[in-house]
């Protein structure tokens, strides 16, 4: 006959304390590789805000650094900051539709509002007309989930936040921008300014 308790294994209490030992492993596991994933999608996506308002801020300062105007022309007027129409210019930038530089196009960036959900968001869209162009500009969408837009104009030692030099017979003596995508949580702000000179 064969003694009972000399056989050698595992008790049912063991194994239990062995399985929760292995379950509170592998939830530690889990949630390291969660937090990492996450930590990846929050970086990606600020990444992504940041490239695209880089690019954008690029783009309107080049168009800025060839900025065309003549003091009582009419058709080289610059305003912005009012209704909608963020800013326009006549620049002389090489652009998608001149395709070369010294072609002078307006270019207006204007601002849509978008309200899904009960949360406001900006639409921020280019339009370019060549010069002499009678048919009307072609629209760019540059980007579609802005949650705030600032602009303002240097006036002497002021920030204002319109210009129109139709009424002001001058031009501002430099731009500020800041620009904000993405949720309160995960939100990218990005802000330059620009010295204006006419060329």
């Amino acid at each position: 006959m064969h003694n009972l308790h000399s056989q050698k294994g595992f008790t049912l209490v063991e194994l239990l304390v062995a399985l929760a030992i292995t379950a509170l492993l592998l939830t530690a596991v889990y949630q390291t590789v969660s937090s990492a994933a996450n930590a990846r999608e929050k970086l990606a996506v600020e990444n992504s805000s940041f490239h695209a308002g880089r690019i954008i801020t690029e783009r309107i300062g080049r168009e800025l650094r060839s900025l065309h105007f003549q003091l009582g022309d009419g058709q080289t007027r610059f305003y912005g900051g009012a209704d909608g129409e963020l800013l326009s210019f006549v620049t002389t930038a090489s652009t998608p539709l001149a395709r070369e530089p010294g072609v002078p196009a307006r270019v207006s960036y204007r601002l849509s509002e978008n309200d899904e959900d009960g949360t406001t968001t900006y639409t921020l869209n280019r339009i370019e007309q060549i010069s002499l162009a009678f048919e009307p500009g072609r629209v760019y969408k540059l980007t579609d989930d802005l949650t705030t837009v600032e602009l303002e104009f240097l006036s002497g030692d002021r920030w204002v936040d319109s210009w129109d030099s139709g009424t002001s017979s001058t031009l501002p003596e430099a731009l500020r921008l800041s620009l904000t995508r993405g949720s309160d949580t995960e939100a990218v702000t990005l802000r330059t300014s620009w010295p204006l000179e006419t060329h």
